[in-house]
């Protein structure tokens, strides 16, 4: 764990540092939360079981909810999505990012702060107040989630929500573990073809409308801001 975090730190960035997202004006477009139903998806708040969050309700712009309506259609008949979490409070976006400053820096007592800072903001963005450069979740637009099959049964994607190291990355296994790179790239393509884009350091997040969206479409604004700023 150790030595892979330590690669992590040194050659990569989380979302709010890649080039060219700072430049993305916010043009919200006020689309409302809309609480998302268990009987349309898999509802699993892990936030909330875990101590994060004091509610196991989950959250989205009702736009995203449309989409995943509409990708839920191309699934096997019988599959669904799995969804962890969607719309974040800074106040839970700010106990997820100490939490995991204060795990690392226990593992890398040597590292200093500004190497925590990047290695923690690979996987937790900055519970940021600046209304121009929110964190992904707390704009609502941005979902974590899997597959489940007709039984209810997770497909395996080759590591567990959550699991902070580089077999996160969405291609970690396209040279290495066939079965799990194929389930990713089918999550991948089905909400892809909604118009949703994936943070490749994480196969379980994905997003419309907020400024990573934009940044990897080649747009100048995003649709989706802070709900709380």
């Amino acid at each position: 764990m150790k030595e892979l975090e330590g690669k992590l730190h040194k050659n990569n960035m989380g979302i709010l540092d890649k080039v060219g997202i700072q430049n993305i004006e916010i043009i919200d477009c006020g689309e409302k939360l809309e609480v998302l139903s268990a009987s349309e998806f898999v509802l699993s708040p892990m936030y909330y079981r875990w101590g994060f969050s004091d509610t196991e309700v989950i959250k989205l712009r009702s736009g995203l909810i449309e989409k995943l309506r509409s990708a839920k259609k191309s699934l096997k008949p019988g599959w669904n999505f799995k969804i962890w979490d969607g719309y974040r409070t800074l106040y839970t976006q700010n106990l997820l990012y100490e939490d995991y400053w204060n795990r690392l820096k226990k593992e890398n007592p040597e590292w200093s702060d500004a190497e925590l800072k990047k290695a923690v903001e690979i996987f937790v963005s900055f519970p940021s107040k600046d209304p121009s450069l929110p964190a992904p979740h707390n704009t609502g637009a941005a979902v974590d989630l899997t597959l489940v099959d007709e039984n209810g049964k997770d497909i395996q994607m080759g590591t567990d929500f959550d699991e902070f190291n580089l077999r996160s990355y969405t291609d970690h296994f396209a040279d290495t573990e066939t079965v799990f790179h194929q389930s990713r790239m089918l999550l991948k393509k089905v909400l892809e073809d909604l118009g949703f884009v994936n943070y490749h350091e994480e196969w379980w997040h994905f997003s419309y409308g907020d400024q990573e969206w934009a940044r990897q479409n080649g747009l100048h604004q995003a649709v989706y801001g802070s709900m709380k700023l």
